[in-house]
């Protein structure tokens, strides 16, 4: 009985969870060979998930594309990752 309640428990746990990912074309910038990546910590000390940290994170000072990955399994998951040159 205690595996049919376990494994009910986990099929909706998984059921809850989701990923989102939105590509923006930003400019007319060349994709580029460089890439940045920003990430949520929840448990750190960094919650910064701007276009500012990613393009400092990668050196990156001519934006080519966007993309931020949404994930949510009952906390959300944020990672910005930004490429260029």
């Amino acid at each position: 009985m205690k595996k049919i309640k376990f494994l009910t428990l986990s099929v909706g746990f998984l059921m809850l969870s989701s990923c989102v990912t939105s590509t923006y074309m930003v400019t007319d910038n060349p994709v580029g060979t460089k890439k940045g990546v920003a990430k949520l910590s929840l448990f750190g000390a960094d919650k910064d998930i701007s276009l500012e940290k990613a393009c400092k994170n990668g050196e990156i000072t001519k934006i080519g594309t966007v993309e931020v990955r949404t994930t949510y399994f009952i906390i959300p998951f944020v990672k910005t990752t930004v490429t260029g040159e």
